[in-house]
């Protein structure tokens, strides 16, 4: 199975099922199974991915209401993630194989989880202001 192109983007896609699965019931088991691959059998190394992941986890739990922390979440991961698969494409490929099983196991959540892609178009003074999923069009000349 050729999946070089897809490792070009498995960090997008595994960090897009992580933070979906962050707010999820099955959360403990892909957190152990992301940090044993990050970790990569070494158990200090392990333990502070998981601490890490929790850490995040608890980041997306406490936003206050309306408040949406899964693009910096999403962000960071997608590096992380990418990052391991560029350098170790054994690693990469079992990503993309955990990630698509995932996605088969939860369509719901998967469904959730797929890429958005948002675009705006001001004209004149105004200026659109985008930080994570919100955006903000700001026209001075309105009120």
């Amino acid at each position: 199975m050729d999946v070089s192109g897809e490792l070009a983007t498995v960090g997008v896609a595994g960090a897009s099922a992580l933070v979906a699965a962050m707010m999820s019931d099955g959360w403990r088991g892909v957190r152990d199974w992301v940090a044993r691959l990050l970790g990569q059998g070494q158990g200090e190394a392990e333990a502070r991915h998981v601490a890490r992941l929790d850490r995040d986890r608890e980041l997306l739990a406490a936003a206050p209401e309306g408040e949406d922390r899964s693009g910096a979440v999403l962000a960071s991961w997608t590096v992380r993630l990418q990052d391991l698969a560029d350098e170790d494409q054994e690693a990469g490929r079992a990503l993309l194989e955990f990630v698509n099983r995932w996605r088969e196991q939860n369509p719901e959540a998967a469904e959730k989880a797929s890429v958005v892609r948002q675009s705006a178009k001001a004209s004149g003074k105004a200026r659109i202001n985008q930080v994570g999923g919100s955006q903000t069009v700001i026209n001075p000349g309105r009120s």
